[in-house]
């Protein structure tokens, strides 16, 4: 941006005496060294290094829900259990057993025209519409003329 195109920002407030703090209702501190230091007293140390706390294990996550979704398709526990057990809490609705088949049904599937069907319809509606104004004429028109004559 050129420096004439720079909006003018108006200067920021001194800080003020006790104005850090994280929690408005909470204790308030001079200087942000002071916070800090307060900060890091409140933070929990780990116990064991390398110890990561509250951190879900998306793997064995995915194998539960790929073993319950083989058990709802199939109705039978896979034979291979997952690498890793998490606590899960029991389901309160039991699922239904499966049911066993019904005999095979017709299934009528709504489908759009094809092209040649779409052509097989309109050339039917026009050769009824052109018959029935030829067989009209025919009937009007031309059948009044005809002479019956004796001989």
């Amino acid at each position: 941006m050129a420096p004439s195109q720079q909006i003018p920002q108006p200067p920021a407030p001194a800080p003020q005496e006790g104005n850090y703090y994280q929690n408005p209702e909470g204790p308030r501190f001079a200087n942000p060294a002071e916070y800090d230091q307060a900060m890091a007293e409140m933070t929990p140390q780990p116990q064991q290094p390398g110890v990561q706390y509250n951190i879900p294990d998306f793997q064995a996550m995915r194998n539960d829900a790929l073993a319950q979704a083989i058990e709802q398709v199939t109705g039978q526990r896979p034979t291979e259990p997952p690498a890793v057990q998490y606590p899960v809490q029991q389901q309160l609705v039991q699922p239904n057993p499966p049911q066993p088949r019904p005999e095979s049904k017709v299934v009528y599937v709504r489908r759009n025209l094809t092209l040649a069907e779409l052509i097989i319809v309109f050339a039917l509606s026009i050769g009824i519409v052109t018959g029935v104004q030829i067989v009209w004429q025919v009937a009007t028109d031309i059948l009044p003329r005809i002479e019956i004559r004796d001989k």
